[in-house]
Order: C-alpha cells, then structure tokens, then sequence
C-alpha cells in the first residue's frame, strides 16, 4: 500500500493536473492525501468526494505543517510519497521509487526533476566562483552530501542511477514504518526551506538514503506562493541554524556556519555592483535572518 501526502496553496489548476495524473498509477488501498492551506475558494475541496483521496485543510500556511498533518492521517501503509503541487511524476514513478529501495535497502530515496524538458540539475560552479564558493563552504565536490556549514550539496550526475546521499528533497519516497513519529518543522512557515533537509537527517539515523536516476519529476514550478528574496535568504540563515543544530555538529559547526554566511554576504554584495540594486532584498534578507538568528530581534 502506498500513501501520497501533498501540501498545496492556492494552485488549484497545477494540483488538478497531478491528480489526473498519479490517480490511475495507485491500485489496491493505495491513498491520497490533500492538504491545503489555501486562503481562495478553490473547487480542490471537491477532491474529497473523489475515492482513494483524502482533502484536509490547514490554517497554518506552512508546507513542513501540512506535512506532518498528511503523515498524522495515514494509517497501515508500507510506502509514503510526498509531492508537490507542481510536479507531475512519470507514469513509472513510484514503481521505480519501490524498486529502488528493494534493491538498495535504503528507507527513502529521491529522483531528478525535469523543467521544461531539460534536467533541472543546479550547475557545478567551476573556476574561480567554484574555488570560492569551497573555500566558504557554500559547494562541494561531493553530490549529495550536507556540510558543516548547513550547506546541502544536490544531487547532480545524471549518469550514475543509485547514489547514496545524506539528504533527499521534499519530493521522495520512504519505508513508512520507518518514519514512525518523525516530522517535518512545524515551525517553518511558508516554503519551509531547509525543512526536508532536516527531516532527512533525523531519518538518515535510521538507514540508508539513497537518489535513483531512473525516477524523474516534470517540474512545473509555480511562481506563485514563492517568497520574496529578502524573504527567501532571511529563512535561508534562520533555518540553515536550525540545521546544524540539529545535525550536533557543535562549535566546528557553528564557525563553518557563519563563515558560509560571510561568503553568502560577498557573492551578494558583488552581485548588487554588478546589477545595480537587483540583490537589496537579498542582502537585506541575509542581515535580518542574522540578527535573528543572534538574537537581537524577535
């Protein structure tokens, strides 16, 4: 038995469009499960009337909360899915995803997510913005891996079909009696950036993590309900701290995290002289999450 959670906010067309596709891919008690904390009068509601689907709604906008009130619902099932509204996964998704964690022995695994017909792999810096961004801990060599910083390297080899990783996106697959009581932050609000990164390291104590090649996401990527960057980079500093807390990394930790801080500032401050004013909101977002983060505002 399978179980899909989905979070969704106000994008009804895009949730519709990943219904129709996932539903004739479920067989036997396999579930879906709606979340939405959309603040429209959307017909998604309608979605509860519909076998095999579940629509709950939340008040709190966050996708980590509506997570966890999607794992909260779930009763005996053997695998747990967790989509996005703007994806559209394969028809041989979760078959693959299944076939993955057999083969590997790991208790979830993730794909790569296509956009616009291309592979939506973030580049590998190279030269002299590579050597920097390494030197302050802002990229690796290695794919997949998390540092000290509370920077998590993605997973960027096409080739390779199964690597075994400390982390996996939002969008993955897990052994359900796996997770057990592990949720997602329900204190991150929004976009809950960084939340999956997280709950991938609490679950990474419990067995392997593993990305499949052969899994692939169409990424449709909604701008709506993006943040704003100041917004954007304000949660990148507050819930990367969050990360390396919960990682133990300790002191090492720490320095490594304000160091990648301090590397962040310079990328965006010459960014901004290259750009005019197109990166305020950024380094005014960076700032603010800092002095959060120190504690010299609430």
């Amino acid at each position: 038995m399978k179980s899909i959670i989905i979070p969704t906010r106000n994008r009804p067309n895009l949730l519709s469009d990943l219904i129709k596709t996932i539903l004739p891919l479920l067989s036997g008690e396999d579930e879906v499960i709606v979340v939405d904390s959309s603040d429209l009068d959307l017909l998604s509601s309608n979605l509860g009337k519909i076998p095999r689907i579940k629509f709950k709604t939340s008040h709190i906008q966050s996708a980590a909360v509506q997570r966890n009130i999607g794992l909260n619902e779930i009763g005996s099932t053997d695998y747990v899915f967790f989509l996005d509204d703007d994806v559209v996964p394969d028809s041989n998704y979760f078959m693959n995803c299944i076939q993955a964690l057999k083969i590997s022995g790991a208790i979830g695994v993730s794909g790569l997510a296509l956009k616009s017909s291309q592979l939506n792999l973030r580049p590998r810096p190279s030269g002299f913005a590579g050597l920097f961004r390494r030197i302050f801990l802002l990229d690796s060599k290695k794919d997949g891996t998390i540092l000290r910083s509370g920077i998590s390297i993605p997973s960027r080899d096409s080739e390779r079909r199964i690597l075994e990783v400390d982390w996996l996106i939002g969008c993955s697959g897990w052994v359900a009696e796996k997770i057990g009581q592990n949720r997602f932050e329900s204190d991150f609000l929004g976009q809950s950036l960084s939340e999956d990164v997280i709950f991938s390291m609490r679950m990474k104590k419990k067995g392997r993590l593993v990305t499949d090649s052969s899994i692939i996401l169409h990424h449709h990527e909604s701008g709506l309900n993006r943040p704003s960057k100041e917004e954007f980079w304000r949660m990148w500093i507050v819930n990367r701290y969050r990360l390396i807390q919960v990682a133990e990394f300790g002191m090492p930790g720490v320095f490594s995290y304000w160091w990648a801080n301090l590397g962040q500032f310079l990328i965006l401050c010459f960014t901004k002289i290259i750009r005019n004013n197109q990166s305020s909101g950024s380094i005014k977002g960076l700032i603010s999450g800092a002095l959060l983060v120190i504690g010299f505002r609430k």
